[in-house]
């Protein structure tokens, strides 16, 4: 059987991918194979791909299926005891896979291992946080947030003073390099209702509400460049990621008080939503 299976989704991401899949072919063990679903590009990515298609299992979709249900057309393709998640714009480091395929292997209850990432310049990057509440919802539109970023009160949601050099259980890594224990998820992998954004934090508050483990596991790392699957269209990121918004709330704030609550932010919401899109378009703003 195959340790890992690892998906990767590519969108004109002819820049990054070959050092991507490099990174991957230079690990030795655990056994792995690699499934890219690439979703329609319309730049140098098909090439890329062709290169490696003797190592590679590649399905080439027609349109942009979106991020969650490409991965789950690899999550049928895969074959791996574990899943693996990788954005294309991140690389391995060397040993990286070996090291979290070791410790999931010895935490049955562990469901998902979260790397150490770093940018470019290796600095740590900021990729762990916690599930999102009304509170953090109100800190977010209100810029609060932004304004004191160091704040553990005003911006909780995104942990400020998070120890990275520390093994740690945790809520929601980013999924730009997440390892997962395929047993867990009997019935469905990835909810095609989130497209781009929060389909992540989806996945794991599923993780944590069946009892399973997110271990944060600093001793192995990965190369990554944020923001750079989504940074060329901005424009469309932005109403994509307040709708992922809303899904995650609607889905997971189910008390009459998260309804009251909820109806009370939408507008709110939406206008921010507008704002952004306005500074962005006319002023090259974006916060």
């Amino acid at each position: 059987m195959i340790d890992i299976s690892i998906i990767i989704v590519t969108y004109n991401s002819g820049e990054d991918i070959e050092n991507c899949l490099n990174s991957v072919l230079n690990e030795k063990s655990p056994t792995y194979e690699i499934i890219v679903i690439d979703n329609a590009s319309t730049d140098n990515t098909k090439e890329v791909l062709k290169k490696y298609e003797k190592v590679l299992t590649v399905v080439y979709a027609t349109y942009n299926l979106g991020y969650s249900r490409a991965n789950n057309i690899g999550f049928r393709y895969a074959k791996g005891k574990y899943i693996f998640l990788l954005n294309p714009d991140a690389t391995l480091n060397p040993g990286s896979l070996k090291k979290m395929f070791d410790i999931i292997e010895k935490n049955n209850d562990v469901i998902a291992v979260a790397p150490l990432l770093l940018n470019l310049d290796g600095t740590v990057q900021s990729s762990i946080r916690s599930f999102p509440d009304y509170r953090v919802l109100f800190f977010e539109l209100t810029g609060l947030s932004r304004i004191f970023p160091a704040s553990r009160f005003f911006n909780r949601w995104r942990l400020p003073g998070f120890r990275y050099d520390k093994i740690q259980d945790v809520e929601q890594p980013m999924a730009s390099a997440i390892l997962l224990r395929r047993s867990f998820f009997k019935k469905d992998f990835m909810d095609e209702s989130f497209t781009m954004f929060f389909n992540d934090v989806d996945l794991c508050y599923r993780i944590k509400s069946g009892g399973g483990r997110i271990l944060f596991f600093p001793y192995a790392s990965v190369m990554h460049i944020r923001g750079k699957s989504t940074g060329k269209e901005r424009e469309k990121m932005i109403p994509l990621h307040t709708k992922g918004f809303i899904r995650y709330f609607v889905k997971h704030r189910k008390t009459l008080k998260d309804k009251i609550l909820f109806l009370l932010f939408l507008p709110w919401l939406i206008l921010n939503t507008i704002l952004r899109i306005v500074l962005l378009r006319f002023f090259a703003l974006d916060f």
